[in-house]
């Protein structure tokens, strides 16, 4: 292949077509001026002298062989000769060309350029660039010179047109080869940096004595042993990615879990041909959203992410993840590590006891519901003929208890509801403010507490009534319950970023900032101070799905020795 032309050959190649140019440029200028009186032409038979004053054949011929183009307008800018040069540089036959107006074969973006161009050039030279139109390239860039002619039939413009292709592929290649070259200067640039830096390197590390150095590599090679024995024998599975999530490590219990085997190379975290990734509820998980690439995107640890993974050929199983980033000495976030373990049995034993939740709770309710009512017309009979003074006394605590134990009940079956997603909502329009008056009721009753509601009274919201219910009454009981000795209960709705916000604010004691998280679990209670309350640890679990189910959320501002707030969102009807 022949070798590209060095910057300093295109470079004279360049001079070179310029000296040419101009000479031509000078030799058309002297003929038209009439400072030439004949040309002398070497032919195949010698040199042969042409008079112009009586050669204008000749001179024809001559301007017909000329290398740029020749052409001459009338004052409408309409082509009155043409050279078959012009004809080819545009890619036409010649009787296109003349009689054409000149502007037709110039590109639109150069057309009002060039009228500009012809209207000064009436009165004076012009030289210019400009871009033809051609059938062979997209524009074909010329240099032209224009220059007015008297004739015998009058002033005529002549333009000689000389194609620059080559010069601007020259000229393009000089533009490269300068980029090229000052590419090359950065990149010698950086090199010279990172050597300087890597000699600085180099000569720290060379300080440290050949002692220590031994008894590092020593530690460090016993401590990566150390390391591998523990991974290899691990019972949990454990993988390092990339900031990319590309696999880069696995240990043997990573294969055999999501593999079925010690011995299968495992190569991806995000499932393959054999298995893929599920949610819990069965749907496919995209890779995004897996655990460790959550855990990366965030930079946060993730703990106890559950997802399933159903091999081609085999049972679905479950497993738990713990995700936690790998960052460099600079604190940059280079890949991360997960660790995960098989949790089918767990998930296989919860099932059962939400199953078997569900099932006493149905068979519960229905006794007591009769037994309740049953208590209820004795307590009636006994009012109205009372026997013994004990009798209503402990009639009203039967009936309390009871009570509480339709609570329970009631919210044992709300969560196996919440388990396998049956909490039918039946939404309809109302007034927040009228359903919070009505549903604090039994607090007012108590003329002990000061019960204070701020905010928007006019406010709407399109929501299930009895469930908002059951969590505004589930968070005004809270208040009551731990704060005993705050007796001022705060209630406020306001509108806020297109929803509608309802706080609950308690002036007691407050909770704990390590317990704020785990508020919202499913059987977590709070006991502050070593304070016990009775409760299955489900009232805030329950209201908290049931927000989440109409699109709002729910969270909870707490001040040690100030109080605490608990708040929820809904979309506004």
């Amino acid at each position: 292949m022949k070798s590209s032309k060095s910057y300093e050959e295109l470079l004279a190649e360049l001079n070179e077509v310029r000296i040419q140019l101009e000479e031509s440029n000078d030799t058309l200028e002297a003929i038209r001026s009439g400072e030439v009186d004949a040309l002398v032409v070497k032919n195949k038979d010698g040199h042969q002298v042409y008079s112009l004053k009586s050669a204008d054949h000749t001179y024809r011929i001559f301007i017909e062989q000329m290398t740029e183009g020749a052409v001459t307008l009338n004052k409408d800018n309409l082509i009155l000769y043409s050279n078959s040069q012009f004809a080819t540089m545009l890619g036409l036959p010649l009787e296109k060309v003349i009689g054409q107006q000149f502007v037709k074969f110039i590109i639109p973006e150069y057309q009002n350029t060039f009228r500009a161009l012809i209207l000064r050039a009436w009165d004076q030279n012009i030289k210019a660039e400009l871009l033809l139109r051609s059938s062979t390239s997209n524009g074909l860039p010329v240099l032209i010179s224009m220059k007015t002619l008297d004739l015998d039939e009058g002033v005529s413009m002549s333009m000689i047109l000389t194609d620059l292709s080559s010069q601007k592929e020259t000229e393009k290649i000089l533009v490269q080869k300068n980029e090229q070259l000052e590419e090359a200067q950065k990149i010698a640039r950086l090199l010279n940096s990172n050597l300087e830096a890597t000699v600085k390197e180099r000569t720290r590390e060379l300080e440290i004595t050949l002692s220590d150095k031994t008894r590092i590599e020593e530690d460090l090679r016993n401590n990566q042993e150390r390391l591998t024995r523990i991974l290899e024998t691990m019972a949990e599975g454990v993988v390092i990615v990339d900031l990319e999530g590309r696999l880069t490590y696995a240990n043997p219990m990573a294969q055999k879990i999501l593999c079925g085997s010690k011995d299968e190379k495992l190569t991806t975290i995000f499932g393959c041909d054999q298995w893929k990734n599920l949610k819990i509820d069965g749907s496919d998980l995209p890779a995004e959203e897996h655990p460790i690439m959550v855990m990366m995107a965030r930079g946060k640890e993730v703990y106890d992410y559950e997802i399933a993974v159903q091999p081609k050929n085999a049972e679905r199983f479950y497993i738990s993840l713990n995700a936690a980033p790998l960052r460099d000495r600079y604190g940059n976030l280079v890949g991360g590590i997960g660790t995960f373990m098989d949790v089918t049995n767990r998930r296989k034993i919860s099932q059962q006891k939400d199953e078997f939740i569900s099932i006493a709770s149905h068979e519960l309710k229905t006794p007591l519901t009769s037994l309740k009512a049953s208590m209820q017309l004795l307590s009636r009979i006994v009012s109205s003929n009372p026997g013994s003074e004990k009798i209503p006394e402990f009639l009203d605590k039967a009936n309390k208890n009871l009570l509480k134990i339709l609570y329970l009940t009631e919210d044992l079956m709300n969560v196996s509801k919440i388990q396998h997603g049956q909490l039918p909502l039946n939404k309809t329009k109302f007034n927040l403010s009228t359903l919070i008056n009505d549903c604090c009721n039994h607090v007012k009753a108590d003329s002990s507490y000061n019960f204070i509601f701020e905010g928007d009274e006019e406010v709407e919201v399109c929501a299930d009534y009895p469930r908002i219910d059951q969590v505004v009454v589930n968070l005004v009981n809270n208040a009551v319950k731990y704060a005993p000795d705050s007796k001022t209960i705060k209630l406020k709705v306001a509108r806020e970023n297109g929803m509608v916000k309802t706080s609950v604010q308690d002036f007691g004691i407050g909770i704990p900032p390590e317990k704020l998280p785990h508020l919202f679990g499913r059987y977590y209670r709070v006991d502050p101070s070593g304070i016990q309350f009775s409760g299955l640890g489900l009232g805030l679990y329950i209201s908290a799905q049931i927000i989440e189910r109409h699109k709002g959320t729910i969270g909870v501002d707490s001040v040690l020795g100030q109080g605490s707030t608990f708040w929820f969102t809904l979309p506004t009807a």
